[in-house]
Parts: C-alpha cells; sequence; structure tokens
C-alpha cells in the first residue's frame, strides 16, 4: 500500500479528543491535510489541535455534542468554514461503548449508543455527501468494529449499531459509482484506549492478552494508510484481518468455540 498524501487535502475527524481519532488526527496532519477536529471536550481538543499545528498550522477545532443530532447540520457548516469552504474526507470516528448483557439493557441504553454510533455518522455523512459530489471528489470513512464480524459477549447492542453503520456505508459505496467521491469501512480491532476501558454505565471489559492490542497510533497511522487503499474494508492490523476470514469460512465452529472461550470467563 503506498503512503496517502494529505497535502492539499481538508479532513474532518470526529471524536478527536482522544485515542483513536486524536491518533487519526495528528497522523493525517503529519500527512500534509489540514484538518478540522471535532468532539465535545474543549480542553482535549484544543491539546490535540496543538499537536496537529505542529505539522499543520491552519488545523481548526469544533467542539460540538455529536448525540445533538438536530444541532448536526449546524456542525457541518461550521466544519465547512473552518477548512475554507469544503470537506475532502470525512472519517466518522466518534462513537461510544456498550458492554452489557442483552438480557440486563434497557431500551434507553440501546437508542443512546444507537443514536451517537450510527443515526450521528449518517447525519454528518448527508450534510457533508452533496459538496463532495458536486465537485467529484471525496472521502468517507466509517469506522466499524470487529464486532460486526464476530460476535461478543456483552457487546450486542454496540455491534448492532456498528452493523447498521457499515451497511450504511456498503450501499453507500455502491450508489457513488463513478461519482469520485469514495466510502469505505475501516476496522480497528482492539485497541488500547479510553474508549476500550471506558465505564459510565458499561460492565467490565473483558481481559485481553497484551500480545493482541494494538496502541492507538498503530490504529490511526492505518486508518490514515487506509485511504491510499482501494479496498471498501481495511482492517487495522492483519491479525485482525484473518481472525474475520476464519469467521466467514465456518461460522458455527467458530460460534461454538467462542462460546466456549467466553463461557470460561
Amino acid at each position: 500500500m503506498s503512503a496517502w498524501q494529505g497535502t492539499g487535502r481538508r479532513v474532518v475527524v470526529t471524536g478527536a479528543s482522544s485515542g483513536i481519532g486524536a491518533a487519526t488526527a495528528i497522523e493525517a496532519a503529519r500527512a500534509g491535510a489540514t484538518v478540522a477536529l471535532v468532539a465535545r471536550r474543549a480542553d482535549r481538543l484544543a491539546d490535540v489541535l496543538a499537536e496537529c499545528r505542529v505539522h499543520s498550522p491552519s488545523s481548526q477545532m469544533v467542539v460540538a455534542d455529536l448525540s445533538e443530532l438536530d444541532a448536526i447540520d449546524e456542525v457541518a457548516a461550521q466544519l465547512t468554514d473552518a477548512l475554507g469552504g469544503g470537506v475532502d474526507v470525512l472519517i466518522n470516528n466518534a462513537g461510544v461503548p456498550k458492554r452489557r448483557g442483552v438480557a440486563d439493557l434497557t431500551p434507553e441504553d440501546v437508542e443512546g449508543v444507537m443514536r451517537i454510533n450510527y443515526f450521528s455518522p449518517v447525519r454528518l455523512t448527508l450534510a457533508l455527501l452533496p459538496g463532495m459530489i458536486e465537485r467529484a471528489d471525496g472521502d468517507i470513512v466509517n469506522v466499524s468494529s470487529m464486532g460486526v464480524h464476530m460476535a461478543a459477549f456483552r457487546v450486542s447492542a454496540y455491534s448492532a449499531t456498528k452493523a447498521a453503520l457499515e451497511m450504511f456505508t456498503e450501499g453507500l459505496h455502491l450508489e457513488l459509482g463513478e461519482s469520485g467521491v469514495r466510502a469505505r469501512v475501516f476496522i480497528p480491532g482492539s485497541t488500547d484506549s479510553e474508549f476500550s476501558t471506558k465505564k459510565d454505565g458499561n460492565d467490565d471489559p473483558f481481559p485481553r492478552d497484551p500480545k493482541t492490542v494494538a496502541t492507538s497510533e498503530q490504529v490511526g497511522a492505518a486508518l490514515v494508510a487506509s485511504l491510499a487503499d482501494e479496498r471498501f474494508i481495511t482492517y487495522a492490523t492483519e491479525r485482525d484481518a484473518a481472525s474475520s476470514a476464519m469467521r466467514n469460512a465456518d461460522p458455527e465452529a467458530w460460534l461454538t468455540n467462542l462460546r466456549k472461550v467466553f463461557s470460561s470467563m
């Protein structure tokens, strides 16, 4: 895969105040792009912006709560203005976890995680897509999850939101055809980040083998590199791609083995 050339590209990264989003924004700035960061936490966002401006002095930030769906059109307008009139690359990374068994979920749990992980990126995509189509140029990257490709205990609600986002992206990819605008999915896999350990209404995470966990910086670099890749789905690591292929080769055997693993924890 060739390195992505960001010079002259205007990039929006949501959920950019920490973790994968922050690492992606910094990596895109390092590649020469002008980056607009979006997140709720102004102080954290300002720290990431300062790092981006070391490489890309014109980068900007927009403080916004993307769970407020009715405000997203205004956020899109602010982002467009901040980047000088257009967005070339939209990276929908913002999201929230939901680690809770299905029997313990409330309707509010499910609706809340769907609002942020699915409706929000879809609304932002719909707001910015017309400009990309008009210019016949653009990239939309929606961050999905390994949970779409292989089930796990206590993340059914979360995985369902990412499955919805992934199928929306696949349909968009087909419809865009030869428009010059590309839509694709990026799958980060297991990552050492605040997202993975966040409490705030979540059960404790399962123990993870440190040898299989990537850093946010590794994942951010892989995400930016995926912009130079023609494939619809890219994975942060070859290990994640191999795991997905194994699951797809024999779903029944995979589920049987996975049930044994999780029931022993």
